[in-house]
């Protein structure tokens, strides 16, 4: 009852589009038989009342940002620690409606094909500050139902997934090898940006994920990418040293997409940091020696959490002295782009750059 109650007062509060009356009769309609009368008089009550104001929040900041800003009180205690009044800020865009990313794809159609269709469709865009022949759209729907995402004129991914894999800066004629590869999006950009020329091995273990990639291969004309399935830990049995650069996007807690998962930061508690980590870290010892001397491994997680992040590569460096931080990031991370880059590492925020937050760091082999 507590939560079809939440749905009511959501309705009432914050859905423009539904009017209360309406709001009010479908939640006591959904109601169990015998408390109609009691959640009626609730959803009514809280008509008359509105939402609760500024003056009655907590009086605790945590307890009250919590409130304010619907997190869960040991985020928000964790976020103030990293970033003082900023953390206000992050939560707020964590519940802001991002818009969608699209990029060119160069190995099919134009961009101005891209652009026509953004037209056709009736979509509010403009062009991404950060990923090169990307677009923030908004209203995205007609976009998305039409035939170009199935022609592969475009891909849909973050803009700061897409960094990822300016990170990586893949080089046509290379070996690259893109363990927790998911449904292959990066896999696939980083083809792009090959020109379809070299070979791009993409390790999951999961069958549902490697269909996905599949399909993205065929849509997108990507070919020179491979599906293959197994254990990122086990991975240098069959790639050692067969790599001119791996990409480790490391299974992780997910803390820097709340704003397009909202309902993750429910999901989540303290010790998923402290799983999460080992296992990202077992990730980086197995993939190690798959990285050819001289190449480059990059490690990316969708999460602005130290111990998820820096912490790993500090800990990954001291455990393999054949690696080193390299700081000297692409060229394409210059100018206008240095503010995604913080410590050597690249740093996306959600309330800094309208992207989800990652960190990616990169690292290479001597």
């Amino acid at each position: 009852m507590r939560n079809l109650l939440r749905l009511g007062a959501y309705q009432l509060f914050y859905l423009t589009k539904v009017p209360g009356y309406a709001a009010v009769h479908e939640t006591v309609r959904l109601a169990r038989r015998g408390t109609e009368t009691f959640v009626n008089a609730i959803l009514r009550a809280s008509t008359r009342r509105g939402p609760l104001r500024e003056e009655e929040l907590p009086e605790d900041p945590v307890l009250r940002y919590s409130v304010r800003h619907s997190h869960p009180a040991w985020l928000v205690e964790r976020w103030l620690k990293q970033l003082g009044e900023e953390a206000r800020q992050l939560m707020e865009a964590n519940n802001r409606t991002p818009h969608v990313a699209i990029g060119w794809n160069p190995l099919r159609g134009s961009v101005a094909e891209v652009e026509r269709l953004l037209t056709r469709a009736g979509a509010e865009w403009e062009a991404s500050p950060w990923v090169p022949n990307a677009y923030r759209v908004r209203n995205a729907g007609n976009l998305l139902a039409g035939g170009g995402r199935e022609r592969g004129v475009f891909w849909v991914m973050d803009e700061a997934a897409a960094l990822v894999v300016q990170v990586l800066d893949p080089q046509p004629g290379e070996r690259v090898l893109d363990v927790c590869a998911g449904g292959g999006g990066k896999a696939t950009l980083a083809a792009m940006l090959m020109q379809n020329r070299g070979e791009v091995a993409a390790l999951d273990l999961s069958p549902r994920a490697l269909r996905r990639l599949q399909d993205g291969v065929r849509r997108l004309g990507t070919t020179i990418v491979s599906p293959v399935r197994g254990d990122a830990r086990e991975a240098a049995g069959h790639f050692r040293k067969w790599a001119d650069r791996v990409l480790v996007d490391a299974p992780c807690t997910g803390l820097g997409t709340v704003r397009r998962r909202p309902e993750i930061r429910w999901h989540r508690e303290p010790a998923d940091i402290t799983r999460l980590a080992e296992l990202q870290s077992a990730i980086m010892d197995g993939v190690a020696d798959c990285v050819r001397t001289g190449g480059a491994l990059v490690y990316a997680v969708c999460s602005h959490e130290p111990e998820e992040g820096a912490d790993v590569v500090a800990q990954f460096l001291t455990r393999h002295p054949d690696f080193s931080h390299e700081d000297n990031l692409p060229a394409f991370f210059r100018g206008a782009r240095s503010t995604l880059v913080t410590g050597g590492h690249v740093a996306t925020w959600p309330h800094r750059h309208e992207t989800d937050g990652f960190f990616v760091g990169r690292l290479r082999r001597h």
